[in-house]
């Protein structure tokens, strides 16, 4: 992990979480040593940078180019910048504040380890509405907790819930799994701690680690089989949705994965497995687009199949508000509309992807009759390890993919994710992707 502390390489970073993302970075360093934190295991070269606790003077400078149409995010990433822990910034709650003034109506998400949050702090969240944590909770168990996460005081998580709870702040809890190391007891204790004090979701991370990382820490197929048949055998026992990631995606389906409680959704009664055909009459093309519909429509008219009945229930809500419907990431229809436009209609074209990519837009072209695109899925070689995301695909995996391919010539068009690259074009290594070889024939990016 590099250190960025300064310089226009830093500037352009920040300013494109911000304006591309709405991400507010506060702070590239933790508190923290989880066992998990992909950070700790890049190969050397990745360029993924640290920095230090930002001037409050240029927060402010950053914060004037957030869009106050959609929901702020501290503590993630979204570009090669480290998301450290924010409450480790000696001013968090006075920036919260600031921000509230600028958006008095924006959500903000904060996502935090929770071994900072204190009674004086959750104190000041009910002022600070609309906003919402996730908590990267991984283990109610103190052993298992320390174990994770390195934290020093593992019991205080238990103690913050519960206040949260008492002070009616929505939070979203996050589990990475690693049952061979904790055990699938813990596993499921703690995902039924969080559904009994009233987390609005709980995502299942199921990790992904890159060839340096210790073997130890690799899930066995059968680990992560056996997580996915826990959530299943959870999804309905549970009163808060629970949202394995990545998803078993099979299908384009709509199939509600949860309900947020004491949301419009569980009001209208909507219940988890329903199964959405139409959202003012409209039939979405996946669960992606049956979310948006639901949350841009004011007060929409949502027709489902529950078991082998027909219904049509209305979820009372504001335009472009939550509905608390929770539905697994698949596959956005503009996405698809944007390949379809990229593609040369003289001949074939030849779309790079990932491996947990290909089922859906397999799907996606037989529904929408791209028969002259073909998909190659690519093998990360630079992580290594269980990477397999597009976002960490370098120009490296995409070049090692076209040398495998021997009729290349027959194509017109090559397609690949510009995900895998920054607004300059770079990847994760430093490449720029105008320096793949495709033997002469044109490519472009697609969203």
């Amino acid at each position: 992990m590099t250190e960025l502390n300064k310089g226009s390489e830093l500037q352009r970073l920040l300013v494109e979480a911000v304006r591309d993302h709405n991400v507010l970075p506060l702070t590239g360093r933790c508190n923290l040593s989880c066992l998990f934190c992909s950070h700790r295991y890049n190969p050397p070269g990745t360029r993924a940078y640290s920095f230090g606790p930002l001037s409050a003077e240029r927060l402010s400078e950053l914060a004037a180019y957030l869009d106050p149409g959609k929901k702020i995010i501290i503590g993630e990433s979204a570009t090669r910048l480290r998301e450290g822990e924010p409450l480790t910034h000696p001013r968090f709650i006075d920036l919260l504040k600031e921000l509230r003034v600028l958006y008095p109506k924006t959500m903000i998400q904060v996502t935090t380890n929770g071994s900072l949050l204190e009674p004086r702090i959750v104190d000041e969240f009910p002022a600070l509405q609309p906003l919402e944590l996730v908590i990267s909770v991984n283990s109610i168990n103190l052993k298992g907790r320390s174990m994770l996460m390195g934290d020093p005081d593992p019991d205080k998580i238990c103690r913050m819930i519960k206040l949260l709870g008492k002070r009616q702040i929505g939070f979203h809890g996050s589990i990475v799994a690693l049952p061979h190391l904790v055990g699938f007891e813990d596993l499921k204790q703690t995902m039924l701690y969080l559904d009994q004090n009233s987390a609005r979701s709980i995502r299942l991370l199921l990790p992904g680690f890159t060839r340096l990382t210790d073997p130890d820490l690799f899930l066995r197929e059968d680990d992560i089989r056996q997580c996915y048949l826990l959530a299943a055998e959870l999804q309905y026992e549970l009163s808060t949705p629970l949202l394995p990631e990545p998803p078993l995606i099979n299908d384009l389906q709509p199939l509600v994965a949860g309900v947020i409680r004491e949301s419009a959704a569980e009001s209208a009664g909507l219940k988890s497995g329903d199964l959405i055909s139409a959202v003012n009459g409209q039939a979405p093309f996946s669960r992606v687009d049956a979310y948006d519909l639901l949350t841009e429509r004011e007060n929409p008219a949502v027709r489902i199949k529950r078991d082998q009945q027909i219904l049509t229930l209305t979820i009372l809500k504001a335009a472009h508000e939550s509905s608390g419907v929770a539905l697994s990431y698949d596959l956005d229809p503009r996405q698809v509309e944007q390949v379809r436009n990229s593609m040369d209609r003289q001949g074939k074209n030849l779309m790079l992807l990932s491996f947990p990519a290909l089922k859906r837009w397999q799907i996606a072209c037989k529904l929408r009759g791209l028969n002259d695109l073909i998909m190659l899925p690519v093998q990360s070689h630079w992580f290594g390890g269980t990477i397999n995301c597009a976002g960490l695909l370098t120009v490296s995996d995409f070049q090692t993919a076209l040398d495998g391919v021997e009729d290349l010539q027959g194509y017109r068009n090559i397609l690949l994710p510009a995900v895998a690259f920054d607004r300059s074009g770079n990847d994760l290594r430093g490449f720029h992707y105008l320096t793949l070889n495709t033997r002469g024939i044109p490519f472009r990016l697609v969203n």
